[in-house]
């Protein structure tokens, strides 16, 4: 699902703004770094969106943060914002923990629990319509981890949800957070859907797996098991990002899509 923003109307622009996570913006970032894949990131765009937000006085929170504040726990700083990095690939180690550390930024990985490799083995590589992707190693997840950022499921082998039979529906959404609890010994509360994928009884099977919540796309809702992102891809400026973002985020927010 790739969206370009110079292709928005302004109306669009609005209604992607409206809300979400109950008026914190969430963007849905991928990969980082050189390459074709229309999802990804230049490690220049990262830096510049991260050194925008930083000057702008957005301060990133996990989705933890903000769920607790929208249960009526905790409080949330002046300018929140939610940062997520989907499919846990290599480059989320390599560039975009850097760069998140240099602005002082934390962030929501979601890893895809199957591809992730054991300590010494060689890394997962998938191909793709763009080439090889490797993914992250459990000691580089772990690093992750202590380096402070928020570690969530991506499910077991990243399929698309809403094709599968309810059985394997359930084998990824439970498993993807045991192996996660597994390897990093502390609760998995969150789960991304592989392409935003879903149907009607998907989160009733990430509530019974124990998920605090889920994550979409940008036709998720306020629904804690359907937060809407806003999809982040190449060829988006830190102006760009600026502009999207000076929506009035308090706007009732936009359920019909």
């Amino acid at each position: 699902m790739v969206f370009y923003f110079r292709y928005l109307s302004p109306l669009l622009l609005a209604a992607l703004a409206a809300g979400c996570g109950g008026n914190v913006p969430v963007l849905m970032y991928h990969s980082v770094g050189p390459g074709t894949d229309p999802l990804g990131v230049s490690e220049a765009e990262l830096d510049a969106h991260l050194g925008y937000l930083q000057q702008a006085g957005f301060q990133a929170i996990s989705l933890g943060e903000m769920l607790d504040h929208l249960q009526g726990h905790g409080a949330m700083p002046a300018n929140p914002i939610v940062l997520t990095f989907d499919d846990g690939t290599a480059d989320a180690i390599e560039r975009a923990l850097p760069l998140l550390k240099k602005h002082g930024h934390r962030a929501t990985f979601f890893i895809v629990a199957g591809f992730t490799a054991p300590d010494g083995a060689p890394r997962h590589v998938e191909q793709s319509k763009q080439g090889p992707r490797s993914y992250l190693t459990w000691p580089e997840v772990r690093a992750l981890r202590d380096a402070g950022m928020e570690i969530g499921s991506h499910s077991v082998s990243h399929p698309r949800l809403s094709s599968l039979p309810k059985a394997q529906v359930r084998n990824e959404i439970f498993e993807s957070k045991n192996m996660l609890e597994r390897g990093l010994g502390q609760p998995i509360e969150f789960f991304a859907y592989p392409f935003t994928a879903r149907r009607k009884d998907t989160a009733a099977q990430v509530r019974a797996a124990g998920y605090r919540g889920a994550v979409s796309g940008i036709k998720g809702s306020n629904d804690p098991n359907d937060l809407q992102r806003l999809v982040i891809h190449r060829g988006i400026s830190a102006d760009q990002l600026k502009a999207l973002l000076s929506t009035d985020w308090a706007s009732s927010y936009t359920t019909g899509n």
